[in-house]
């Protein structure tokens, strides 16, 4: 079921994500010209969306709830492919100096479901049908409309399971796919300039942005897209399975073989897009400049089993980006070098660090 079949539709997301954005502007607002990081700033907001969906409520920055449960999702996101390995094949446990990568991952993850499963008790004891405050609420009432229903999948188990995924998905995702785009704004500060003269046709230097003028804004949509496509945030996709046996070009693939799409070799094919090293939003542009959607770039994966938060990414990258390159303009600090674009590996693929100087616009 989608997030809209539980009464979060797009104007409601909308409004959730501007909300944040608002937040947002802030926190920079008061680095003034200061260098700072501002990845953290950018996982802060988007987990709040999270939990403006799911719990109800927004968390501000600085509170201790919201610390722990980043810091969570910082520890769960941060180990090496060596140690996801180690999650997914127990038996790699056995080699030395893994075992404790892996374990410490598994804890970080038990800490995120134990926030999860608190907040839904903690829903199901204040629970009024005739008072929906969030999507928890909105599984409990799910819950109980099927409780004699032996079939039904609407169980407190699988309620935690999709509320956990939520977050995994709807976090990590998004917050390191924009700072992929802030670094590649402060390398290209040609093509930053380009989508700030866009968005401020479009919108000028105090309306709100909304999803419905994305199809106005070729230039800033192409430059999304070429961010998905050159960072690949997750490289490998989502695990998918085998539901029969097939064959694909000659080789037998048996029942219930683990697959996994190899998202990084499409969007560096450089038969479809020479140069994929360069960052050229030019290649999602036709002749007359309007957006041209092309069917290799994949970065929520493929089938039916792709990223649930697709719908909420979307947006969330839309309106954030645009927000922001309203009201700022993002340099590198004075004298600092130019950040690397070779990003680390971990259960996605994340730039290093890198600080970045706000300048307000006016």
């Amino acid at each position: 079921m989608s997030l809209r079949e539980f009464g979060f539709g797009k104007r409601s997301l909308e409004g959730k994500i501007l909300e944040e954005s608002v937040a947002l502007q802030s926190d920079i607002m008061n680095m003034g010209k200061r260098p700072f990081d501002i990845r953290r700033m950018v996982q802060n907001a988007v987990t709040n969306v999270i939990c403006s969906i799911v719990f109800g409520s927004r968390f501000e920055y600085n509170d201790d709830k919201l610390t722990r449960l980043m810091d969570a999702l910082d520890e769960a996101f941060s180990t090496s492919i060596f140690n996801q390995l180690a999650i997914i094949f127990p038996i790699l446990r056995r080699i030395p100096g893994l075992e404790r990568g892996a374990q410490v991952k598994l804890d970080a993850l038990c800490t995120i479901k134990t926030y999860i499963r608190e907040e839904m008790n903690s829903h199901k004891e204040t629970f009024d049908p005739n008072d929906i405050r969030d999507l928890i609420d909105s599984y409990v009432r799910e819950t109980k409309s099927r409780e004699n229903d032996d079939e039904t999948t609407f169980t407190d188990e699988y309620t935690e399971r999709v509320l956990f995924d939520l977050f995994i998905a709807g976090v990590e995702t998004t917050s390191t796919t924009l700072y992929w785009a802030f670094l590649y704004m402060i390398l290209n500060p040609d093509i930053q300039t380009k989508v700030q003269d866009e968005i401020h046709s479009v919108l000028g230097h105090d309306k709100p942005p909304s999803t419905a003028h994305r199809a106005q804004m070729p230039y800033t949509e192409a430059v999304l897209t070429e961010v998905a496509r050159i960072s690949t945030m997750s490289p490998t996709g989502i695990f998918h399975a085998t539901s029969r046996d097939t064959s694909l070009h000659g080789y037998h693939i048996p029942e219930a073989t683990t697959v996994l799409p190899n998202l990084w070799s499409v969007h560096h094919d450089p038969e479809h897009f020479p140069n994929p090293g360069k960052f050229d939003p030019g290649r999602f542009l036709d002749v007359q400049g309007q957006y041209r959607r092309d069917d290799h770039i994949m970065p929520f994966g493929i089938g039916p089993r792709m990223c649930l938060g697709k719908q909420l990414a979307e947006m969330e990258l839309f309106l954030f980006f645009t927000s922001l390159l309203q009201h700022f303009t993002f340099n590198l600090p004075e004298g600092a070098a130019k950040p690397t674009t070779t990003g680390l590996n971990g259960l996605t693929h994340s730039p290093k660090n890198f600080k970045l100087v706000a300048e307000t616009l006016v």
